[in-house]
């Protein structure tokens, strides 16, 4: 059976920037390895416009799309819109948890789209495990 993954944008960043922690975990080994295995098993990952928004920050428009075509072209990545009422919830949880807005709403369409929400970030399974169960990508065998 195929699986859905919504990818936290760090976790695309470990990826492009070949990032460690800094205790010296191998984020980007973490993060190739997942893509790898979705690559081969012909899973789905899924992003919103929330992945773009974060990533401008640090790139511009043509390096995105270089970093989203390969999996696009290959109908890998899907992009879902995202719903008033997924903004309402996710804004709402972000002023209750004072916890970023976008990772809310990246809990919430996990959530929504019965997709597993994979992130190294800690608020996630701190603040937000009541909305979804998150992983990190090293335990994802």
């Amino acid at each position: 059976m195929s699986e859905k993954y919504l990818i936290d944008t760090c976790i695309w960043r470990d990826f492009y920037e070949e990032r460690f922690s800094k205790s010296g975990r191998p984020l980007a080994k973490y993060a190739t390895d997942l893509f790898m295995k979705i690559i081969k098993n012909r899973d789905t990952i899924l992003f919103s416009e929330s992945l773009v928004w974060e990533l401008k920050k640090d790139y511009e428009e043509d390096e995105i799309n270089d970093m989203l075509n390969l999996l696009f072209v290959n109908k890998i990545l899907i992009r879902i819109d995202i719903t008033k009422e997924e903004h309402l919830e996710a804004k709402k949880l972000a002023k209750e948890r004072n916890i970023p807005y976008v990772d809310c709403l990246n809990a919430i369409q996990a959530r929504n789209h019965r997709a597993i929400m994979v992130s190294q970030d800690d608020h996630y399974s701190q603040s937000l495990s009541d909305v979804t169960k998150p992983v990190k990508p090293e335990q994802i065998s």
